[in-house]
């Protein structure tokens, strides 16, 4: 039966968090780095140091596992994330961009955020597409991202001041460029794209008081994730509790709206519950596995938690049901356990590795426990 939906207040003063499935990440020379043509998450090589990137192909975060990127940078100690502040891919295509909700999760993780824009891209010639108005094979503008890149290197303040910063200073003139440069792709490939008016409105309120630029975003956030808590997704196997809300704030007094797959009441202390399901294997992809742990790095790092001006003991978790599972298991455990949980169920070689790195994620980061079973 499932819970009532509740909103708890939490309180993040720094997040500490130990990635051990984070990827191998390929390095790049800052003078010759492209951002066109690099690795979708690396690092950035420079003579005093390095530091961890990521770039994002859509500002709307369900489009391509930025998350699950991002999860693989957590253990560098400074990361970037290249993130384009409107994606339009023709009328008859999507049209995104940047929230307020990204720069918030961002900000709670010491993110530093680089405003990027496309500056060229073709129409779509893809089967089926070729009639419509779409483009593809969109590209940055490199060089305002790498010239982000190299103010980042010598900025001495936190992401977070850097990304209010950014936003304040830059986010009008990259708007603007973008803008720009769609009306350029349109004369050069004969594709319509959508409407700037609406755009261009946006951006005169982001002109005119930038105070209610920062409001309208959180506003939307807000909203954003009362929809969220109302969503179930149809890879979601969500079975134990209901959708929450959590109001974040941090020490500068920003608030942040998240949302959590589930909040579960587990007798004495509360439990905050990601979930991701496989229909066709027995353990969700390696990308779902990640997106949803990177959700629970920042909610492992809540100081402390309320519920309804009342203080509340919790703990994160993680959960993993796939086809074909015949028992479920709870980790971190002994290894013991945990190895004769493999041996009973037909997990790939591969997957197998995966749950043994998430016992020792475990141990590392003690408020987090996985739990895999079967999603029948």
């Amino acid at each position: 039966m499932q819970q009532e939906s509740l909103t708890f207040n939490g309180f993040i003063s720094n997040v500490h968090y130990t990635a051990c499935l984070a990827a191998e990440l390929p390095e790049y020379d800052f003078n010759e780095f492209d951002i066109n043509k690099v690795k979708p998450c690396g690092k950035i090589i420079v003579p005093d140091g390095a530091l961890a990137y990521t770039k994002w192909v859509s500002p709307k975060r369900t489009r391509s596992y930025p998350f699950a990127r991002l999860y693989d940078i957590l253990n560098a100690p400074k990361r970037i994330t290249v993130i384009p502040v409107l994606k339009d891919e023709g009328a008859d295509g999507d049209l995104d961009r940047i929230q307020y909700s990204t720069i918030s999760w961002m900000n709670l993780l010491d993110i530093y955020i680089i405003l990027a824009y496309y500056n060229s891209a073709e129409k779509n010639q893809r089967e089926g597409q070729t009639g419509k108005n779409k483009i593809s094979r969109q590209m940055f503008a490199s060089e305002c991202v790498k010239e982000q890149i190299d103010e980042v290197m010598k900025y001495k303040n936190s992401a977070l001041h850097w990304n209010f910063y950014v936003m304040e200073t830059r986010f009008v003139d990259i708007y603007n460029k973008a803008l720009n440069s769609y009306e350029e792709i349109s004369c050069r490939t004969g594709v319509s794209m959508h409407n700037s008016t609406i755009q261009k409105d946006y951006l005169n309120k982001i002109t005119n008081d930038f105070e209610e630029f920062k409001g309208l975003p959180l506003s939307g956030s807000k909203g954003a994730s009362l929809r969220e808590v109302r969503t179930t997704h149809i890879n979601e196997h969500l079975a134990d509790g209901s959708k929450a809300r959590l109001n974040i704030r941090n020490y500068l007094g920003g608030v942040y709206y998240l949302t959590a797959d589930e909040v579960i009441n587990d007798g004495s202390r509360y439990v905050i519950q990601e979930s991701k399901n496989a229909t066709k294997r027995s353990l969700p992809s390696l990308d779902d596995i990640k997106d949803g742990i990177f959700k629970l790095a920042l909610f492992s790092n809540i100081d402390a938690l309320m519920l309804e001006d009342r203080k509340v003991e919790f703990s994160v978790r993680l959960k993993l049901t796939g086809k074909g599972l015949c028992e479920t298991i709870m980790i971190p455990c002994s290894n013991c356990e945990l190895e004769q949980f493999l041996a009973r169920n037909t997990f790939t070689g591969r997957e197998k590795e995966i749950i043994r790195k998430l016992q020792v994620e475990c141990f590392y980061n003690p408020r987090l426990h996985v739990q895999i079973g079967p999603n029948q």
